[in-house]
């Protein structure tokens, strides 16, 4: 049996402010061609694979680009600090809001927290995209209709993020 190693997946917490108040979350519905998961057809937050010679937010970037045509307005956790270039390595400094492993399907998954701008589309990766408050994300984790991995990342932030989204 083959340990393939995966790279480090990164998760986008994509937050807005809302109208009436609080905060909504994006989630997408998976639906990618060579999905090797059983979790094809779940919600999740929008993701990928962190590329070589690519900074977390840089992969942050790209993903949300790739997945929901959207683009990152700032971070408000997980993003990257000032690098740092030695002989043999170039290292930039990150505090992902939250760190999962899955050690069943051998994911890493470095959750950061973005504001975003612009309308979400549908993609060959992801499509159903729409927005969920406080309420409505604990209804569906409840419910266990959202990808394993992203969970300990709503769960953290719902537990931990205020009423308001600072503008």
């Amino acid at each position: 049996m083959s340990h393939a190693l995966q790279r480090p997946v990164v998760c986008i917490l994509a937050v807005r402010p809302r109208g009436s108040g609080g905060f909504e979350v994006l989630l997408q519905r998976r639906t990618k061609a060579n999905d090797d998961t059983p979790y094809n057809g779940f919600l999740e937050l929008p993701q990928g694979k962190v590329n070589r010679n690519e900074s977390l937010t840089q992969a942050a970037r790209r993903e949300l680009a790739e997945e929901a045509g959207l683009k990152v307005l700032r971070f408000l956790a997980g993003g990257d600090a000032h690098a740092f270039v030695a002989e043999t390595s170039e290292l930039a400094a990150s505090q992902p809001f939250v760190c999962v492993t899955d050690t069943m399907q051998n994911h890493i998954g470095l959750c950061v927290i973005a504001e975003i701008t612009g309308d979400a589309q549908a993609t060959s990766e992801a499509s159903g995209h729409r927005w969920y408050d406080r309420h409505e994300l604990e209804k569906l984790i409840a419910a266990k209709r959202l990808f394993p991995l992203n969970v300990p990342m709503l769960r953290k932030f719902l537990d931990t993020a205020p009423d308001e989204v600072d503008a």
